[in-house]
């Protein structure tokens, strides 16, 4: 086993990190392996089929099949036979793996419900409880969930990919509170509209049911979805250059502490403020209502009065 000695302690910038990343055939989970692998790291990239993971091996990934559907056990075996037989460790995992199913709530059957929760969510899970023995062993190390903009307001016709990412978001912040002290940090990336194939016919699923009835409040997201196809204002490569330099804490990031929530792009800062101010408003409307609900033995706090 080839040990990697930190330069300078276990969560300096300047240690070579050993890198974990799945989903690296395509879009953000690629950029950021090559961000991470132009920095000098170690990159293990997986991905389902290893055959398209050719490009980052040429770079000097070491690349393995990996499906974040598999068993705990399968996991837990593929990770000690391609990474801690080799490294011994790993500082940094990318939850990266998922894909967007589209259609109504009601289109959307059982079958391609648990799919899509299975590898956007469950995936996750499967992999973060594979890696965090290992980061609770040394004390350190980092676990990036992706999420979206999605994670923040159900989107007609989009309605199951956004509930997964809420799941990414919020099961962060929970697991962050509860390892913080072991020395682990984690965090949430929610990108924008970024311009990677995660929109096109072959990556974006389509429920098979169509409901005409729902026609109406469902096409307007199709629509815009295939009109933003291969035309998002994101850069996948700007996206995990900062992703690469946050997690390290490095370059840009030095002196940052890692945000519960990275929100990546202008448009994902414009969006999701958008939806905040449209909260509050409706909170506002119905506070003086909806804070009238505690027994009659609660003291009522007169600053809400």
């Amino acid at each position: 086993m080839a040990v990697i000695t930190p330069m300078n302690g276990p969560n300096s910038a300047n240690t070579k990190k050993v890198w974990l990343i799945t989903g690296c055939s395509s879009g953000l989970g690629h950029s950021i392996a090559v961000a991470a692998l132009n920095r000098g790291d170690i990159v293990v990239a997986t991905a389902r089929d290893v055959c398209k993971l050719s490009s980052l091996s040429e770079l000097g990934a070491q690349t393995r099949s990996l499906d974040v559907t598999w068993s705990d056990a399968e996991i837990s075996q593929a990770i000690a036979d391609f990474t801690l037989s080799t490294y011994g460790r790993i500082d940094i995992l990318v939850n990266n793996a998922g894909y967007i199913l589209t259609g109504g709530v009601e289109e959307c059957s059982h079958d391609e419900v648990q799919a899509v929760f299975n590898t956007n969510v469950f995936g996750q899970l499967n992999m973060i409880r594979a890696v965090l023995p290992l980061m609770r062993r040394q004390r350190s190390g980092v676990i990036a969930n992706l999420g979206s903009i999605g994670g923040w307001h159900g989107t007609p016709g989009a309605g199951l990919y956004c509930a997964t990412k809420a799941c990414a978001s919020l099961l962060s912040e929970s697991l962050r509170s509860e390892v913080a002290h072991l020395g682990i940090k984690v965090m949430a990336i929610e990108p924008g509209y970024t311009r990677t194939e995660f929109l096109t016919p072959s990556r974006r699923m389509r429920a098979a049911k169509v409901i005409p009835d729902l026609a109406e409040g469902i096409e307007p997201t199709i629509k815009a979805l295939d009109a933003y196809n291969l035309k998002q204002p994101g850069d996948p490569d700007k996206a995990a250059q900062l992703v690469v330099e946050a997690l390290t804490e490095s370059g840009r990031c030095v002196g940052y502490e890692l945000p519960q929530r990275l929100l990546i792009g202008e448009d994902a800062y414009k969006i999701v403020r958008g939806h905040i101010e449209a909260h509050q408003s409706g909170w506002e409307t119905w506070e003086k209502l909806a804070t009238r609900t505690n027994h009659d033995d609660v003291k009522v706090d007169s600053s809400s009065a």
